[in-house]
């Protein structure tokens, strides 16, 4: 018997227009053993009221449960409720204004079973709020990314990732495990490949199978410099963050030896940077520039946030954020 794969969507007050060619596209899914798991968090009554109506006229080649928060909690903890909620083999993520291609489950499950994976993900191409094409692949857009897919993958996703949770198919027992999420420091997505890069394989497949939907408020990578404006800015709301972070990490989750000494390698390189901000001594240069093989272009973009006159870091910090809106990236 073909194993069951969990669609958990959360909703938060939908643009009607895109949750209907949405619901459309889970509707015309190809893989016949599908079960969808809804839950709102808009803590409006008229929203759920209509997001039960489309869901009802929509949905009719699977069974679906429609369920409601009792507030509003935000999107993560949205994602891990729904993870609770499910009861399949594998668990699907959704957002609620892209459109899936017919073949996506049918091609996950079948690259997830194939390579006896933890998690497989695809990449997706994006599309405008008028369902135009402005890239086929996400790869077009982003400018760092790079598609990870392997065993061992623990130390990439501990500060980096590439699965995009819309993507994304898991096994259901792990997601299960990586509860509670992590959410002061990762979103579902991130949380759940590092869980997952801990147990085993991750599988990608390379055609796009989701369409995902770019409009005013939903941008890839839009809050990458979230609040960061200045120098003072990104050593106290980047580096000391991620500082804290992989303390978090150290004193609140049973990762075994090897993780821990991975976790414990990106808190000094951390602290290596944070140095180099705070004292810009011969030393801490030198300690900054041996991570340039771990990642040159931020490594080249930090000495340049220090060193350049604080006008110069203000001004490239506005062309950055600039090109996350004109980009996504």
């Amino acid at each position: 018997m073909m194993k069951l794969v969990n669609i958990v969507l959360a909703t938060y007050k939908p643009n009607l227009v895109y949750f209907e060619k949405l619901l459309c596209s889970l509707n015309n899914q190809s893989y016949p053993n599908i079960d969808i798991i809804i839950r709102d968090d808009s803590d409006d009554d008229a929203t759920f009221t209509e997001i039960s109506e489309l869901v009802k006229k929509i949905i009719t080649n699977f069974n679906y449960t429609l369920l409601r928060n009792d507030r509003n909690v935000g999107s993560n903890k949205t994602f891990e409720m729904l993870t609770k909620d499910a009861k399949g083999d594998f668990i699907a993520y959704c957002d609620q204004d892209d459109i899936w291609e017919k073949g996506k489950i049918s091609k996950l499950v079948k690259c997830i079973e194939k390579e006896n994976s933890i998690l497989c993900y695809s990449d997706l191409s994006i599309i405008d709020k008028n369902d135009i094409l402005l890239a086929k692949s996400f790869r077009d857009i982003n400018i760092r990314l790079k598609h990870m897919y392997a065993d061992g993958l623990f130390g990439y996703f501990l500060r980096r990732n590439s699965v995009t949770g819309c993507t994304m198919l898991i096994n259901s027992k792990i997601a299960k495990e990586a509860i509670p999420f992590c959410h002061e420091y990762y979103v579902h997505d991130h949380w759940l490949a590092l869980y997952a890069s801990m147990k085993g394989k991750i599988s990608y497949v390379e055609e796009p199978l989701v369409r995902y939907r770019i409009h005013d408020n939903n941008q890839i990578g839009a809050s990458m410099l979230k609040g960061i404006n200045n120098k003072k800015d990104y050593l106290n709301k980047k580096l000391f963050r991620e500082r804290e972070k992989y303390e978090y990490l150290l004193n609140n989750y049973g990762f075994n030896a090897a993780q821990k000494k991975l976790i414990l390698e990106m808190y000094e390189w951390t602290q290596q940077r944070i140095d180099f901000f705070q004292n810009k001594s011969f030393i801490d240069t030198i300690n900054m520039m041996k991570g340039i093989k771990r990642d040159w272009q931020l490594i080249a973009l930090e000495i340049i946030i220090n060193f350049a006159p604080e006008r110069a870091v203000n001004k490239l910090f506005k062309i950055i954020k600039k090109r996350q809106e004109d980009y996504m990236w």
